[in-house]
């Protein structure tokens, strides 16, 4: 989960194992120990963040996922003041965001999110992952009833990320949809 080497799928791996092994609260107390003697360690705070999304996914108790998704965007925040680049600090909390109810009012926030990692991403190298970028800001200009910015939002990812699989679903879908 912190490894430089891991690919996003991998990592995406790790977390369904981890949750399927039930160990999931381990590594929260590993990952709150590390963040706790490595506080200026932006990726531990971004992992322990996901960590708290991952355990929100295996409860049942509204008020609790809602204390953990609380946790998990400090948590992200915390990631995104020491590393304003970090891919997967910004892209989780915004992701994470865009399931908040719509009397919160974070649409707007969400696109800035998503819009300020497509930036980020087009001075890196490419990677299969920065698509999701692409489909998510679409889904959300969709959500917010700009069709037509989600159709080019989609078709631009499309046009960067060839292999992608769900920018094309999402191209062939008809308008407003």
């Amino acid at each position: 989960l912190l490894s430089p080497q891991a690919s996003y799928p991998q990592k995406q791996g790790a977390w369904r194992q981890l949750r399927d092994n039930g160990k999931l609260d381990q590594a929260i107390t590993e990952l709150e120990q590390r963040v706790a003697g490595n506080p200026q360690v932006a990726d531990y705070s971004a992992v322990l963040g996901q960590a708290y999304m991952q355990k929100c996914g295996t409860i049942q108790d509204v008020r609790e996922q809602g204390i953990l998704a609380m946790k998990a965007d400090q948590k992200f925040d915390d990631a995104l003041q020491i590393d304003p680049a970090n891919w997967e600090a910004r892209f989780t909390k915004a992701v994470c965001m865009s399931y908040w109810p719509a009397q919160m009012n974070k649409g707007q926030e969400v696109i800035d999110h998503f819009t300020l990692l497509i930036n980020q991403q087009e001075a890196q190298a490419p990677q299969p992952q920065f698509a999701q970028t692409y489909v998510w800001l679409g889904d959300q200009y969709q959500k917010a009833g700009h069709s037509d910015y989600a159709r080019a939002t989609w078709q631009c990812g499309a046009a960067l990320y060839p292999g992608d699989t769900t920018l094309p679903k999402k191209l062939a879908q008809p308008a407003g949809n």
